[in-house]
């Protein structure tokens, strides 16, 4: 799934318009049209506040992967 099918689903899961949500970030709703069918993609700024307001993170939000639990370090006693 891409960055623009997440966003697409996740505004439709809110029960958003593309409006609505454009409104809400200070954006125009051409731009969220844009997203939705990656022609092009959020600022930095913009995907941190889509994160927060979908709450989700922000691995989930542009990867769709939960993000990972680090492996214990193997560098134990190294000052």
């Amino acid at each position: 799934m891409t960055l623009g099918e997440r966003l697409a689903r996740l505004r439709n899961q809110k029960g958003l318009s593309q409006d609505a949500l454009a409104e809400a970030l200070g954006v125009s709703r051409q731009s969220v049209s844009k997203w939705e069918t990656d022609a092009s993609i959020p600022e930095l700024d913009k995907l941190v506040r889509l994160s927060g307001l979908f709450g989700v993170s922000l691995d989930e939000l542009v990867s769709g992967s939960s993000p990972a639990v680090p492996a214990p370090s193997s560098n134990i006693g190294i000052v």
